[in-house]
């Protein structure tokens, strides 16, 4: 009788602990804020060294923190207490630096309680200036002296100059940017520029570039260094290099 009354008291009482582990356990988990929402990107329209960052309010959240990277480096960091004033449609802004035309930037939104504790989702933003071209391809005719370059224009183009001097994103329905695409003939040999041309295309076209070089000496090899620009510039660390090989003795 004695053993039975035990063994039903450290029934109840395990019982009692298996129903009160899940209830503090959901409690605490109710308490971390999560994934912060909406989260968007603009560059200023005002400063093309900022982007307006957006991103709606998290339930449980006393502080968001911001922080841009430029590849693997930190280029800014910034706290948004959760009682910053709102925007007029509900959401919370901050303006961070993004700084290098050339430069792609990952931006991170965290959301944290008190003790730090919370979720984060990241965007892109993309570079001002056009990106290298791609598919790019060197070469030669039956005619061993004329050549064939060719590549398809940027999948990025970058971005307009806003009015107010920042930037805008292109109108995709009716695009109006330009991009220069400047090719430079190189002999590999003695590092002479044989040719220099500019081409430019309007909107965001797919349509590929190619140009014809006559009169090679079949015996050299060459390079097509290729830079894109638009109304930002260019940049060096995208622009590109077509070889074309020499015919084999």
């Amino acid at each position: 009788m004695k053993l039975s009354r035990l063994i039903a008291t450290t029934g109840v009482a395990l019982a009692g602990a298996l129903l009160a582990a899940p209830h503090s356990a959901s409690a605490a988990s109710a308490a971390v804020p999560g994934v912060p929402m909406g989260v968007q990107q603009v560059r200023s329209a005002t400063s093309a060294t900022l982007t307006d960052v957006y991103w709606k309010p998290t339930t449980h959240a006393t502080r968001y923190r911001v922080t841009v990277n430029d590849g693997a480096t930190k280029v800014a960091s910034y706290v948004v207490p959760s009682t910053q004033a709102l925007t007029a449609d509900g959401r919370f802004h901050v303006a961070v630096s993004t700084p290098n035309k050339c430069s792609t930037y990952k931006i991170t939104v965290r959301s944290e309680d008190s003790l730090g504790q919370g979720a984060q989702v990241a965007v892109t933003e993309k570079t001002l200036a056009p990106t290298i071209v791609t598919k790019a391809r060197a070469y030669r005719a039956a005619d061993r002296t004329r050549a064939t370059f060719e590549m398809s224009v940027p999948q990025w183009r970058g971005y307009l100059v806003a009015a107010g001097g920042g930037a805008r994103a292109d109108n995709l329905k009716a695009p109006t940017i330009a991009i220069t695409t400047q090719l430079q003939l190189v002999r590999l040999a003695d590092g002479k520029v044989i040719n220099t041309t500019t081409t430019t295309q309007t909107g965001w076209t797919t349509a590929k570039v190619a140009k014809i070089y006559t009169g090679l000496d079949a015996k050299r090899a060459y390079v097509l260094k290729v830079t894109t620009s638009n109304d930002w510039g260019s940049c060096a660390r995208q622009d590109g290099k077509i070889l074309l090989n020499a015919v084999p003795a």
